[in-house]
């Protein structure tokens, strides 16, 4: 599997996303293949989406002030984060623990790093529609079978460091499901299932970074895909009482 990074000039909310795309691979040399997969930083879509909120702009509530003084980050940010979020969890330093989208996110994934002054950015709004729309418009150009993702970076629970995550994702399926497959003792899977964009997402991660690299775009080459034209979105996320961290803390029925 080969991972080719790909620059681009600082993204701007007036820069239009699929021309940012096309002139970056065309400056890298690069032409797609069948089987290759985009990734693509949320950040510049929301720019480009002009998903950025003026801080001035925003009205703080008794809640966000709360929140502020335990997370230790300015009532502003935690305000959006909680209009971001669905659900809140908690809070501790540096973060509010929310819900989103289906997802556990720091601050619903409202970020301030790399924001143009004065402003938040916050996550695009339908990231699958965006990439299945960025994965036609690059097909037809280069006349070959892709997948793209749009993806950010997380926290796992009780591990140091992020690693990425996929929010939207098209042309392949995203999820690989092992259950009934057989180990190498024998054994039949039982729960088994492979995170295959997420996993790719991370990938892309090691180069894209996140701080200065100006690298939001990776192509992934001869990743162990398979190509589809299925929207699988909802396959990439479980219910609360599915997830062995959530569940724990959730209601134990036979004890009421």
């Amino acid at each position: 599997m080969q991972l080719i990074p790909i620059s681009t000039p600082l993204v701007k909310s007036n820069d239009e996303l699929l021309e940012v795309i096309t002139k970056a691979l065309e400056k890298a040399k690069v032409t797609l293949h069948d089987g290759d997969v985009l990734t693509i930083a949320s950040k510049i879509v929301s720019i480009t989406q002009g998903l950025l909120i003026n801080k001035d702009e925003i009205i703080v509530s008794e809640e966000a002030k709360k929140y502020a003084e335990i997370t230790k980050l300015s009532p502003e940010f935690m305000e959006v984060a909680i209009r971001e979020s669905d659900e809140v969890l908690g809070a501790c330093f540096g973060a509010l623990l929310t819900r989103c989208n289906d997802y556990f996110m720091p601050n619903a994934g409202a970020d301030q790093s790399n924001a143009p002054q004065g402003t938040i950015i916050i996550l695009p709004t339908n990231p699958t529609k965006i990439a299945r729309d960025i994965q036609y418009f690059l097909q037809e150009k280069y006349q070959c079978r892709i997948g793209v993702i749009i993806g950010d970076s997380r926290v796992q629970p009780l591990r140091r460091g992020t690693s990425g995550l996929a929010l939207g994702v098209a042309g392949f399926v995203p999820v690989i499901d092992d259950r009934g497959r057989k180990d190498l003792s024998g054994r039949e899977m039982k729960m088994t299932r492979r995170a295959i964009a997420d996993n790719l997402m991370s990938a892309a991660e090691i180069l894209s970074g996140e701080v200065d690299e100006k690298v939001p775009l990776v192509l992934i080459r001869n990743a162990p895909i398979i190509l589809s034209e299925e929207d699988l979105t909802e396959t990439m996320s479980i219910p609360p009482s599915e997830c062995m961290y959530f569940s724990t803390f959730l209601p134990n029925k036979s004890e009421k």
